[in-house]
């Protein structure tokens, strides 16, 4: 389980900081803020709907 968070943090620092990420750790960090966004927005949207 820590070598995964220390990858994801990897990830998060090749992608923002140092700007020279593959691709592959572009969609892990694609993924990793994607899909709570998208979650918060669809929780959002039932609230205001209902």
């Amino acid at each position: 389980m820590e070598h995964k968070l220390n990858n994801f943090k990897a990830d998060l620092y090749n992608v923002f900081v140092e700007g020279n990420a593959s691709s592959m750790q572009m969609a892990r960090v694609f993924m990793l803020l994607a899909v709570p966004v998208c979650i918060v927005f669809m929780l959002g949207y039932h609230s205001i709907k209902y």
